[in-house]
């Protein structure tokens, strides 16, 4: 596949992570949240609603930073110490996120005694974050590590 192909399915698949994540943040948790809240802790909703909604600013953080690495692709530049730096702030996006879920997750099982569909859903989510962090830190060690023999290649004649 050529640079500019792969720029651009990148590209397309942040827009259309980007699109998806409005969707299920705009329309399919609120939705969820109510049917699930309201039988039993009809107060709990709106502030559930704003909590679930405050989890997507990680995920707008690391798609930009993605958006970026992408365009460094485009540059013919993906192993520079920027993307490293980029892929490790995407760990970081994904371990506050996991943490937040974590942190939600106990709450709600504190105040409402829990639901079974909440915990699944929770442990998902937990241990997609924990794969989406372990692999931004894998990779970018690993980036990190071949933009340094990158720049030693450079200065070599």
């Amino acid at each position: 596949m050529k640079r500019v192909a792969l720029v651009r399915t990148l590209k397309g698949v942040v827009i259309f992570l980007a699109v998806l994540a409005a969707v299920f943040y705009g329309l399919v948790f609120p939705d969820l949240i109510r049917g699930v809240g309201a039988e039993a802790f009809g107060w709990l909703v709106t502030p559930s609603i704003v909590a679930v909604s405050l989890s997507a600013i990680p995920i707008v953080i690391a798609l930009v930073l993605f958006w970026q690495i992408c365009t460094e692709i485009g540059r013919d530049n993906s192993f520079c110490h920027r993307n490293a730096w980029r892929l490790s702030g995407i760990g970081f996006c994904a371990l506050a996120d996991t943490a937040y879920c974590v942190v939600g997750t106990v709450t709600i099982f504190v105040i409402t005694g829990g639901h079974p569909g909440v915990l699944l859903v929770a442990a998902t989510a937990i241990f997609i974050g924990l794969a989406i962090a372990l692999a931004a830190f894998l990779l970018s060690h690993l980036v990190l590590k071949a933009a340094e023999m990158k720049d030693e290649n450079d200065l070599t004649i």
